[in-house]
């Protein structure tokens, strides 16, 4: 069996508490029993020591280990392309239902160690998508090449494609506010685009055309803060079609988390996965001291959703 070993230390800042509490709060994808049950099966670890009962203490700065070599991971999309490629560098276009890196419930089904799985070699990503957001994204075969990539990530040119709701009564129109927690949010993980907030966030859209109710719209990123896209389309008005976190309800999200992606929930959602690619990436090469264009194509999704609401043949933008 593939080994799958996850480490996390506890934030300084928190208070004793139950190992088995701690976790269920922390790591969402496994319920409190079960996670009795994998302490009681030896699979978690504190300090280095196997933890036997699930009553145990931690504490800030602890450092937890969970052998998850026993769990199934979710199935994800490995339909991965290879776009660019180099001796120190490969552009990969994302399937739409595919973490990039080690996390949470997924491990071995993930990007990067597929990447690593099929090709040899370590990979380490020069920035980050959604699990669902498909498309350009960029990992190098080496970390100091990654480094370098991400100290100059400022001055790389994105854009993005997204369908969403509603026809924006604007061609081209932007969103200028910072985005921080949502303090209201019933979602921990939430965001919020607000005047107040603590990061500075700025970024363009551009509609490429409307069809019925709904939009397909280029964006512009012009900073990079967790899930800025997805946040200022919905401060917008103009949520993005399939998200279940930023769509048109939050409850949405709670539902998938409880019951997984039933039919009626697909229904309400419309996309199994939010509508959201990343279509192009302008940066410059580190080694090969150049600039690098690479996009790519709009998903396949994509085009069966605005075929389906009558739109053909597809416009050619």
């Amino acid at each position: 069996m593939e080994e799958r070993i996850n480490e996390t230390t506890v934030p300084r800042e928190h208070k004793r508490e139950r190992l088995d509490v701690y976790l269920s709060r922390r790591f969402t994808y496994l319920s409190r029993s079960a996670w009795r049950r994998e302490i009681e099966r030896g699979s978690v670890f504190l300090n280095a020591a196997r933890v036997e009962s699930p009553n145990t203490r931690v504490r800030g700065g602890d450092i937890l280990r969970f052998d998850g070599r026993g769990y199934a991971e979710p199935a994800v999309d490995e339909r991965i392309t290879v776009l660019y490629e180099d001796d120190h560098l490969v552009c990969v276009d994302k399937p739409g239902d595919l973490p990039v890196h080690p996390a949470g419930r997924y491990f071995n089904n993930t990007l990067v160690r597929i990447m690593e799985a099929r090709h040899g070699g370590t990979y380490f990503p020069a920035h980050r998508l959604d699990r669902e957001t498909s498309g350009v994204i960029l990992l190098a075969k080496r970390r100091d090449v990654a480094s370098k990539i991400q100290r100059e990530f400022g001055n790389v040119t994105k854009s993005y494609v997204a369908i969403v709701y509603g026809r924006p009564t604007e061609r081209e129109f932007e969103v200028d506010i910072p985005i921080g927690d949502d303090p209201v949010a019933e979602i921990k993980k939430k965001r919020i685009a607000s005047p107040g907030a603590a990061e500075r966030a700025r970024t363009r859209f551009r509609t490429l055309f409307t069809f019925g109710d709904y939009s397909l719209v280029r964006a512009f990123p012009e900073t990079g803060r967790l899930h800025q896209i997805r946040v200022h389309l919905l401060h917008a008005g103009h949520p993005i079609v399939g998200d279940k976190l930023y769509g048109r309800d939050e409850q949405l999200f709670v539902r998938f988390v409880k019951e997984g992606l039933s039919d009626e929930l697909l229904a309400l959602l419309e996309m199994p996965r939010s509508a959201l690619h990343s279509r192009s990436l302008l940066f410059y090469h580190p080694v090969l001291k150049k600039d690098l264009m690479i996009k790519a194509p709009v998903p396949r999704d994509f085009r069966e959703f605005i075929s389906s609401k009558g739109v053909r043949p597809w416009p050619s933008r």
